[in-house]
């Protein structure tokens, strides 16, 4: 596997240097019980966690909740934790003795309401030892089952490490509610681990290097193009140099391709806001053409298209489509979070 294989990375060798995130990953999960790892889509996160796992040799079970229905049923779950013990020897000899055994969580006054919890439950308190990754856990908020409650039965009871990620860093913080005082994870101690985008210097040493592991000799021109359009996120910088040595040697159109695949991801997630999705999209459209919006000119935008919108519609807008890691805030106001989606919006939202 090279820097450019589209897959989430496992190993050493095919994981370029996030070497601060590292030693704090190593550090987190060797003195505490659970790590949370943040960062925006294509930032990394996965390949850390996997890389980290897989080199260090500890037993972990990956769960990605991103395959997880919109309406997430313990049944689902289910499914996916099975799929991630089936893909390991040891996970499918787990899930046999599981099958053939009853394992006792009588000690800790557990009532089911049905069998599927009975189920899960069984199967967790076999993981004992190991490390449960709940990638994009997000999800997890999209459910009647209380998942909070699980992740913290698992953090006081049982011996395994919770490793837990997202992308939609506000969504993540909301299902988790570690500082809601009525909330199962409250007090916990936990440690975050926050990916952000490479530095310019070392977005060029990758694709650099990225070229020289595909024995391919690339302009220097182009390195700097890349780097100036994708901004150091390294899935960016993946999917141009993966598009660049299969065949593509149009970097215009390898940048046209990124920002519609972005807008297509956008689109799926707009859905989610039925009636209101016309005031999410002029909103994102009004900040990708002004790079930098006011709160005054977004509300202004919406409302020379679509009519007027209250303070509050406007600031449950502006609040989703942050803490879905489509927009960002800072002092001058809101901007678009990924530069290719930014492009995207203006050219195909």
């Amino acid at each position: 596997m090279t820097y450019f294989n589209p897959e989430p990375k496992k190993r050493k060798e095919d994981f370029f240097d996030m070497k601060d995130e590292w030693e704090k990953l190593d550090s987190s999960l060797s003195k505490g019980k659970m790590v949370v790892v943040t960062g925006l889509r294509r930032y990394g996160k996965t390949s850390l966690m996997l890389t980290y796992l897989n080199e260090t040799g500890k037993r972990y079970v990956y769960v990605d909740c991103k395959f997880l229905p919109p309406a997430v049923s313990l049944k689902s779950f289910m499914s996916l934790l099975e799929a991630g013990l089936s893909n390991v020897d040891w996970g499918r000899r787990l899930l046999g003795k599981v099958s053939l055994a009853e394992v006792s969580l009588g000690g800790f006054g557990l009532k089911f309401k049905n069998k599927e919890e009975e189920n899960l439950l069984r199967t967790i308190k076999a993981l004992e030892g190991s490390v449960l990754v709940v990638d994009e856990a997000q999800a997890l908020r999209n459910s009647a089952y209380r998942f909070d409650s699980l992740l913290a039965y698992i953090f006081d009871n049982l011996d395994i490490k919770l490793m837990i990620s997202g992308s939609e860093v506000g969504l993540l913080y909301r299902f988790l509610r570690i500082d809601d005082p009525s909330a199962p994870l409250y007090g916990r101690a936990f440690s975050e681990i926050r990916i952000k985008p490479l530095p310019r210097d070392m977005a060029r040493e990758f694709l650099a290097e990225g070229f020289k592991q595909e024995k391919i000799s690339v302009d220097e021109r182009v390195l700097d193009e890349a780097v100036e359009n994708l901004d150091g996120v390294i899935g960016w910088l993946t999917y141009f140099g993966y598009s660049y040595v299969t065949g593509e040697a149009d970097a215009k159109r390898i940048y046209e391709g990124a920002s519609k695949l972005a807008v297509e991801e956008l689109k799926r997630a707009l859905t989610l806001y039925g009636e209101g999705e016309p005031r999410y999209r002029e909103a994102l459209k009004i900040v990708a053409t002004l790079r930098s919006a006011s709160w005054s000119e977004i509300k202004r935008g919406i409302g020379a298209r679509l009519g007027e919108v209250t303070d509050s519609k406007l600031s449950n807008i502006l609040k989703n489509l942050k803490d879905s890691g489509f927009i960002v805030k800072d002092e001058n106001g809101y901007s678009i979070s990924d530069p290719v989606l930014a492009r995207g919006i203006l050219s195909y939202l």
